[in-house]
């Protein structure tokens, strides 16, 4: 384009130059105007000319900007570096409506009713590197330094007070054939689980190595830094999955086993907001495996997914007293150390449905790690019940959903006041 402006500029001065060299010879007002106005129309039709010539260039470079975009899945983004390929954008905003009905064992205390509006933004994007095979990702979330939830409460201690925005996370990925390696803090889980077994808002921060392409043999070892411990020791989470992804005629299944097992230094804080000051720090440990299975299929103009995941803590040990349910639970920690889930979700054009049930056991998961939702209000370990789920998809980028949890202790004790938590959820959710 700048070649194509040079030029019509050197035109301009070239047909200006005639005219002072007639204006030198003597010639008449009357013949000079007339050979001005011939030039004039002269220059009028090279930069009608000129005009088409650059839309050609820029429509040119439009269809190709669309293209490279379409290939991405993402938007339309000016990148100063010449070797990032492209920029994807995307977000999403939900605003929540939540009540939580706590119900008391007669004579513990009376029942409480709680009601608020949460709202979460995600913003984030992903820069691709194809000459040199890696991408970086990184994203904005609202919500507190709480690992497990990215919501924001309206006016939760001040009046209109303004939200915390943070760093959701900061990754970089590098491919080799069909090996990964992702180092940061990573977006996705890259482990096969259920909803309960780990929290969805849970960021792994460390160092991922992955095998395995769509269909066939996969594998994931991580290493992480789950916690500063005294400000000198770095306590860590170790996990490894291998599985398969098949197909048989029209039905999808995945089949996965896995190993996680965190560092002792954790436990040896006994930190109350682990859960873990209970616990016997010689003995306890959190050495969880876990196997994973889900199997999707068409019924008519249905699509079905149903799943399962079972676990155990082979590191929970103990007495009486020292369990993450806290010195007053009534069964050592060896005997309450497994824990499952059983769901289905359902998919009929725009409409979603979903159903699950779950037993967590007092000592079978790090309880500070898992869904933030089951358990809110009783117990995030110790903790059995339903989660139901409707919803509709307005449009391609707008949603609502219904989200109903009802659970209870799922190993009861004289000591214990609550008896049932129900929480009804209402989401609006816009992505872009």
């Amino acid at each position: 384009m700048k070649k194509v402006l040079s030029a019509a500029a050197a035109l301009g001065i070239c047909l200006t130059l005639p005219a002072a060299a007639l204006a030198g010879a003597g010639m008449s007002d009357e013949q000079i105007l007339k050979e001005l106005e011939y030039l004039r129309n002269k220059v009028a039709s090279q930069q009608e000319h000129i005009d088409a010539l650059g839309a050609m260039v820029d429509k040119k470079v439009s269809a190709k900007v669309e293209e490279e975009v379409k290939k991405s899945g993402g938007s339309k983004v000016a990148l100063a570096n010449e070797f990032i390929d492209q920029l994807t954008l995307k977000g999403d905003l939900r605003v929540r409506y939540d009540i939580r009905d706590k119900d008391y064992k007669e004579g513990q205390g009376s029942d409480i009713s709680r009601d608020r509006v949460r709202t979460r933004f995600r913003l984030g994007g992903v820069w691709d590197n194809k000459a040199e095979n890696w991408q970086i990702g990184a994203g904005l979330a609202t919500g507190s330094d709480d690992p497990t939830s990215t919501n924001d409460t309206w006016s939760e201690v001040k009046t209109f007070e303004t939200g915390d925005l943070r760093l959701d996370y900061a990754y970089a990925k590098h491919k080799w054939n069909d090996f990964a390696f992702t180092l940061g803090q990573s977006e996705e889980n890259p482990f096969k689980s259920s909803w309960v077994f780990r929290s969805s808002d849970l960021r792994l921060a460390g160092l991922t190595a992955q095998y395995g392409a769509k269909d066939g043999v996969f594998a994931t070892l991580g290493g992480y830094g789950a916690k500063l411990v005294n400000d000198d020791n770095t306590a860590t989470l170790v996990a490894g999955q291998a599985g398969y992804n098949g197909k048989v005629g029209d039905a999808k299944y995945t089949l996965a086993a896995g190993y996680h097992t965190y560092s002792k230094s954790l436990i040896n804080e006994g930190s109350a907001t682990f859960f873990l000051d209970a616990v016997d720090e010689d003995k306890y440990e959190l050495n969880i495996g876990d196997l994973y299975g889900a199997v999707s299929f068409p019924v008519g103009d249905v699509k079905l997914s149903l799943y399962g995941q079972i676990w155990q803590n082979f590191g929970a040990d103990g007495e009486i007293g020292q369990s993450q349910a806290g010195s007053s639970f009534t069964q050592k920690p060896e005997d309450a150390d497994m824990g499952w889930v059983f769901g289905a979700d359902a998919k009929y054009g725009a409409f979603k449905l979903g159903y699950a049930y779950s037993v967590v056991e007092a000592d079978s998961l790090f309880g500070y790690l898992t869904e933030a939702n089951f358990g809110d209000g009783l117990s995030r370990t110790n903790v059995k019940g339903h989660r139901a789920q409707l919803g509709y998809d307005l449009s391609k980028n707008w949603s609502t959903g219904l989200t109903w949890y009802s659970f209870e202790r799922d190993e009861d004790y004289a000591t214990a006041k609550e008896d049932q938590v129900d929480i009804y959820q209402l989401d609006v959710s816009y992505k872009f």
